[in-house]
């Protein structure tokens, strides 16, 4: 039957089989393209991009991955020019917080800590002073610091001078000048 090969043979071409062409000979159809969708990301998506960014993804991924998920939006003209209002604000904040991460670098540069611990026979404290203990010091002269900011390449043991280096966000770095005595 005709007619039942015609439809076994639907993804291919149906004009060479109407013409009386051999039905061995499978001629493949083009395919439409898929329909693009324009999403702003509001997540860092794998293999999409990040937040922020205008790609073009598949109207299917958009419809049934992305936007459901909440890890995109349509990429209206409005919702464009909300994003580009929200960028310019970012970075007008981000260029404030590295003026005040500015700022408190250079009062680390003229700040003194000095902390007193327990030291034995031999020079050597018991115990070490901790960046918790530094965080602390720092905050008594009026700097506060994440713990995680202070970088200790080995924990201070030992009475006399010390540079403790501090990492700020945006890649500012100050130093500050740490003072071990004895108590």
């Amino acid at each position: 039957n005709r007619d039942a090969r015609k439809r076994s043979f639907s993804r291919y071409d149906s004009k060479n089989f109407e013409a009386g062409g051999d039905l061995n000979k499978r001629v493949p159809c083009v395919v439409e393209k898929y329909a693009i969708m324009k999403v702003i990301l509001l997540q860092d998506v794998a293999a999409i991009g990040r937040r922020g960014e205008i790609k073009e993804v598949s109207d299917g991924y958009a419809r049934n991955f992305l936007l459901p998920r909440k890890l995109a939006m349509p990429a209206t003209p409005v919702a464009i020019a909300g994003i580009a209002a929200e960028k310019s604000r970012r970075d007008q904040e981000q260029e404030k917080q590295t003026a005040a991460y500015q700022g408190m670098s250079e009062k680390l540069r003229n700040t003194a800590l000095t902390l007193k611990t327990k030291i034995g026979e031999k020079g050597k404290a018991f115990g070490s002073i901790t960046t918790a203990k530094i965080r602390d010091a720092l905050k008594r002269q009026g700097i506060a610091v994440e713990k995680e900011w202070i970088m200790l390449t080995e924990p201070i043991k030992t009475m006399g001078e010390h540079s403790v280096e501090i990492k700020f966000p945006h890649g500012i770095v100050g130093k500050a000048k740490l003072t071990v005595q004895a108590e």
